[in-house]
């Protein structure tokens, strides 16, 4: 006689969870926006309710452009050493609080130097508050430097060579991100070419809001790792060129509804992604914009799609695979998952 535990959100929090694509400055929780609001006298409307309807995205956003917007808020406040230790440490936290075993943090530092801090100051003091969240919470987390999409390809690639100095730091990958449908990835592929030449792998933001074009082009490039590539649903030929060259997708399920890269949640590609054999994962984009957490999102795609604890080791075990880490290092995060899986249904 076997027994399964209930797939409720306190089970599921409790899960050992993987996170690939979660963006830094759309994750910040509100206590630690007016942490960063004090270090500069900035003022923040003096309710929650209010602050969070500043810096979270409805349901009804009308674009990726729309989305973006409610990031000018925090990133405002994301222009100082402390600022960004802050930031950095609170989502080592906000991971810890809902059961991530691993994470890897993504951020864009030239965002950053509007106040006058160089692109590795920025990096290194993100970096310090993420270090001094492992050291709090006890979880692995790593970082991935974005690019922008908008920017200068000479300033790309003096950003994606300034976070190889930070290789042996915890940098362990790099992105574009930002507005893909006026920036193709065929536009970025000398940065990406000279950020490859660094060492470091590349994650690409790509089927997002552009067409699934990118995707191809973005794999063709070298990417590992595809940000979102929903427009590949009904592309069997570009699904068979990500699974082919071994791609693991970055998954958001209510971000891509949020900025309409989905029409709603029924139109997310989840069930054709993992019968085609992707290797699929599920992660939060903006856990403060979006206002969702890992397992928030884990809890809608069961309501959905019937997501269970099978699929759900099989997502997280994808994860791994794909996390920019090292062998020995993924093994252990398997042992923890194979550890949990094997307590959720007991013979």
């Amino acid at each position: 006689m076997s027994s399964v535990k209930p797939f409720t959100p306190e089970n599921v929090r409790h899960y050992p969870k993987v996170e690939l694509h979660c963006h830094l400055d759309g994750s910040i929780s509100l206590s630690a926006i007016r942490q960063m609001a004090a270090v500069t006298n900035s003022p923040l409307p003096a309710d929650d309710a209010d602050l969070r309807q500043l810096v979270t995205a409805p349901l009804e956003t009308t674009s990726l452009i729309d989305y973006l917007q409610r990031f000018q808020v925090v990133t405002d406040l994301m222009q100082t050493p402390e600022q960004l230790r802050i930031a950095g440490y609170d989502m080592v936290q906000t991971a810890a609080e809902d059961g991530l075993i691993y994470l890897e943090a993504r951020f864009a530092p030239a965002i950053f130097t509007a106040q006058g801090l160089t692109v590795k100051e920025a990096i290194a003091a993100t970096l310090d508050g993420l270090h001094a969240g492992t050291r709090e919470f006890g979880i692995p987390v790593n970082a991935i430097v974005c690019a922008m999409r908008d920017q200068p390809l000479a300033d790309c690639i003096a950003v994606f060579k300034t976070a190889a100095d930070f290789a042996d730091q915890g940098v362990v990958g790099l992105d574009f991100a930002g507005d893909e449908a006026n920036h193709p990835a065929i536009d970025l592929a000398p940065a990406v070419k000279a950020g490859l030449a660094t060492g470091l792998p590349f994650t690409l933001h790509a089927g997002e809001a552009g067409p699934v074009d990118n995707v191809a082009v973005s794999l063709t490039l070298g990417a590992r790792r595809i940000g979102h590539g929903v427009h590949m649903s009904g592309f069997p030929a570009t699904i068979n060129q990500a699974k082919r060259a071994g791609a693991t997708i970055e998954m958001c399920p209510t971000s891509n509804v949020q900025t309409k890269a989905v029409a709603d949640y029924a139109a997310f590609p989840l069930a054709e992604f993992l019968s085609a054999g992707l290797k699929v994962t599920l992660n939060t984009d903006d856990r403060t914009v979006s206002d969702v957490t890992l397992t928030s999102e884990i809890m809608r795609m069961h309501d959905e799609f019937g997501l269970n604890w099978s699929l759900l080791e099989q997502l997280t075990l994808n994860a791994i695979d794909g996390a920019f880490l090292n062998d020995p290092a993924k093994e252990k995060l398997r042992e923890r998952v194979r550890a949990a899986a094997s307590t959720v249904s007991q013979a």
